[in-house]
């Protein structure tokens, strides 16, 4: 278990995924750089996003000015306001009017919104925002489950997993003292298959990174 979290701790540089996020972003990258061909600084809206995902993907900040829209709040230092700026607010109901920005980004958030109707309502929201965007989530079918790091722990249903999450810290899933709260927890985190991804961005490029051949996320781009 301690080198699945040094493997995916998204605060190590050299960590597993961040490596896995640089390789990535490359080809991300390409289509971000079609909205700045006239050299002008574009704004992107991230939804979910915080100032370590553009660190460690080597984000080359003078490009673009990027709105980090969070429940959480995000401190922004005083040598990044420049280039980033805190909004806080929710996914399922933005604050923008189309056109406010050049792109719309996410990064692993769609599938923590709650349900299924809600990742119906979220990819509503992106694109009400703006006709660009690229959002990525993990596949439903790579066998080491991102969030728990317990291999096959998204076939396991809801009900089972709410009694998983009474008794033991899983990772991401933070232990729950009634039956109640931890079927809510359990339920928060809903993985997606190719197919659902594809359905809810019908007019996007799908993209699938692999990993040991295994489909390990989803990209999808409309630039």
């Amino acid at each position: 278990m301690r080198i699945f979290k040094f493997w995916v701790n998204h605060d190590k540089e050299g960590s597993f995924v961040n490596r896995l996020r640089r390789e990535r972003f490359q080809v991300l990258e390409t289509y971000i750089n079609r909205l700045s061909l006239d050299n002008r600084p574009i704004n992107i809206l991230d939804i979910g996003g915080d100032l370590g995902y553009w660190k460690h993907v080597g984000w080359k900040k003078e490009r673009a000015h990027i709105t980090l829209l969070n429940l959480s709040k995000i401190n922004i230092p005083e040598e990044d306001k420049p280039y980033f700026s805190f909004h806080d607010g929710d996914a399922l109901e933005l604050p923008f009017k189309k056109g406010e920005f050049d792109l719309v980004f996410s990064n692993s958030v769609i599938e923590h919104v709650g349900s299924t109707q809600n990742q119906k309502i979220f990819a509503e929201q992106v694109k009400s925002v703006s006709d660009k965007y690229i959002v990525q989530t993990p596949s439903f079918w790579f066998p080491l489950e991102p969030h728990s790091l317990i291999p096959l722990f998204q076939f396991i249903p809801h009900h089972l997993r709410a009694i998983l999450i009474m008794i033991f810290n899983i990772n991401y899933f933070p232990k729950a003292k009634s039956y109640k709260e931890a079927l809510k927890v359990s339920r928060s985190t809903i993985m997606l298959t190719k197919k659902e991804f594809r359905a809810l961005f019908p007019e996007g490029e799908l993209f699938t990174e692999k990993l040991f051949g295994l489909p390990k996320s989803y990209t999808v781009i409309k630039v």
